[in-house]
């Protein structure tokens, strides 16, 4: 989702990142009560979910169940099911799919470290074996000093090892040669017959955000930090995908974004590719 509308990420200013800390008392008695105190601390989620008002974790908890029900549904995942999540933040999604997925079937990957060691700090999934990884790869908005470039970065696993590969709001912080470099590694690690499901920001319909900067086959929102918001028309995505033997047979999920019901189920559009051979 967009996590800010401000210059940067919200959580990196200086008087939030104060404040976000404060709450993390308050959180820890609701998520304790509530039998969430496995979940991270409020100052660590809002690394990957964005500020809002989740005290508690209620809508984190809640937010990974629905992503697991979605791959479920779109993705032919089962409790078998290899899957890597690129973008994994600090475990919502893994939490979600912990619940479903047999034991070490679950490896996720984040370029911004607090919200990894979160993740790994989750005692259940730790239980599970379920394994994250950290990529050190540059970003304007999340890891700026990252030591590898997105645009010629290799995925530290063997070819065809994955049965899903799913991402959230990934696509929408990277620019068009990091977009053609990750699909050429989802490409190779997906399985034949595998599905790369994941969200992005579709300019096929009118949107309800404003993206007028564009360079190459991206436009974004901020003028200073493009990978702030990024958003793509769904012909770049489906030819790329394509030259890497990646098919979508039906159209995007609408998200919210272009008004009216969403039926992603979220803000973003939602696109699901199937691996050939």
């Amino acid at each position: 989702m967009l996590r800010s509308h401000l210059k940067g990420v919200s959580w990196q200013n200086p008087l939030v990142n104060i404040a976000v800390h404060a709450v993390d008392p308050v959180d820890y008695v609701v998520r304790t009560m509530n039998g969430r105190g496995h979940i991270p601390r409020y100052s660590a989620r809002v690394r990957s979910v964005g500020i809002k008002g989740d005290i508690g974790a209620k809508d984190f908890q809640k937010g990974g169940r629905k992503a697991a029900n979605l791959m479920r549904t779109y993705a032919a995942l089962t409790p078998e099911s290899k899957i890597l999540e690129i973008g994994c933040g600090c475990g919502s999604n893994a939490l979600g799919l912990g619940e479903f997925l047999d034991d070490g079937n679950y490896t996720g990957m984040d370029i911004e470290r607090v919200s990894l060691e979160a993740a790994r700090g989750i005692a259940p999934l730790r239980a599970k074996g379920f394994r994250f990884d950290f990529l050190d790869v540059r970003n304007g908005a999340y890891n700026p000093d990252g030591k590898y470039l997105a645009t010629e970065y290799v995925f530290p696993y063997p070819d065809a090892c994955f049965d899903v590969i799913f991402f959230a709001s990934v696509f929408t912080h990277m620019l068009t040669d990091e977009v053609l470099n990750y699909a050429t590694q989802i490409g190779r690690v997906l399985k034949p017959g595998g599905r790369c499901m994941f969200t992005a920001y579709l300019l096929d319909r009118p949107t309800t955000l404003p993206f007028p900067f564009t360079a190459q086959e991206h436009s974004y929102m901020n003028e200073t930090i493009p990978e702030i918001a990024v958003a793509y028309h769904s012909k770049f995505l489906y030819d790329t995908f394509a030259k890497h033997d990646m098919a979508c047979p039906s159209g995007p999920l609408w998200g919210s974004i272009h008004g009216g019901e969403a039926q992603s189920g979220g803000l973003q559009d939602i696109m699901v590719f199937t691996k050939q051979g």
